[in-house]
């Protein structure tokens, strides 16, 4: 049975992307859980690909540079300083204009990263550059879920969007929940910027609304 605490306990990096404001954004009804896909190793990493392997393996058995790839905290924290420069990290980027467009509008799409908790549905990496999909097993998706319904119980969000379809499809529980749930293609795909007539006609990007309806920004501003 998977266990969160131990896994964390082995791969403290990959602790979810928290920060104080979120439990002010739940008084308020517009605390948001944003999901990614998962984390990549460099192209000369092994010790992911075997899932056996990796879901028993610790942050001792990683080289440095990869330890800084699942780094989600850090990774978010190192980022938002310079606006996010890192390509790689675009699925943060372009998934918070939108959040931010839809939701609490400030000058700085970056302030609206506060009121959420990030991070990815997978905990085992992808090869660089690739999408999950490459990889998975049925035992990644049965930890996916496990852990989906550990975040839900734990934080209990106002609302959840997935940067990722490929995620959201393998989430076995998300229909059952009774908050708003958005969908949306990868922030880095073609489909992000293009009308699409199983998105209603919409561009992918603006699906990101779907896991904020209902919220009222208003009191957002007040809190700078």
């Amino acid at each position: 049975m998977f266990k969160v605490d131990d896994f964390y306990t082995r791969f403290p990096q990959m602790t979810p992307y928290i920060v104080d404001c979120y439990e002010t954004a739940k008084v308020h009804n517009c605390a948001l859980l944003v999901i990614g896909e998962s984390h990549y190793m460099p192209a000369n990493s092994t010790i992911h690909k075997d899932p056996d392997h990796w879901y028993q393996a610790n942050q001792s058995m990683l080289s440095k540079e990869e330890q800084s790839w699942i780094s989600t905290r850090d990774i978010i924290a190192k980022e938002l300083p310079k606006k996010i420069q890192n390509s790689a990290k675009f699925i943060w980027k372009y998934g918070y204009r939108k959040i931010n467009e839809f939701g609490p509008k400030f000058e700085d799409y970056c302030e609206s990263f506060k009121y959420s908790i990030i991070y990815n549905f997978y905990l085992r990496p992808a090869n660089e550059g690739n999408s999950f999909k490459e990889l998975i097993k049925p035992c990644d998706n049965e930890i996916a879920n496990s852990y989906f319904e550990y975040m839900i119980a734990k934080f209990n969000p106002c609302g959840i969007i997935f940067l990722s379809m490929f995620a959201y499809n393998n989430c076995e529980k998300v229909n059952k929940l009774k908050i708003p749930v958005a969908a949306t293609p990868h922030p880095c795909s073609q489909w992000w910027n293009r009308r699409s007539g199983k998105y209603g006609g919409k561009f992918g990007r603006d699906l990101v609304h779907d896991g904020m309806k209902g919220m009222d920004w208003s009191w957002a501003k007040q809190q700078k």
